[in-house]
């Protein structure tokens, strides 16, 4: 297995390391819970550096694979207090960096 940081960064993160890892993380869980295997080979393929995230992400395919998920999104939002919205909508501490 290749060390992270070996990895090729996602074209989308402009070279944030850590935003690529955890765009990396999060495709990869998308792949393993969709059971569409064009999705799975479009997201192996992002992975590996073969094709950008920002070409694929507009494509049938991707829309598919991601649908189910952002559906499930919008019902459990849609369930939400105003609160708890404007609770995860606030931006999360960056570890290392003091806010004000």
């Amino acid at each position: 297995m290749s060390h992270p940081d070996d990895e090729p960064a996602l074209d989308v993160t402009h070279g944030d390391v850590a935003l690529s890892r955890h765009l990396r993380r999060s495709l990869r869980i998308l792949r393993d819970r969709s059971d569409n295997e064009q999705f799975h080979r479009l997201v192996d393929d992002v992975l590996s550096g073969q094709v950008g995230l920002r070409e694929v992400c507009h494509t049938d395919a991707f829309a598919a694979g991601v649908g189910a998920g952002v559906r499930e999104f919008a019902r459990r939002w849609e369930r939400l207090s105003d609160a708890e919205r404007e609770e995860l909508a606030e931006p999360c501490p960056r570890p290392g960096v003091s806010g004000r």
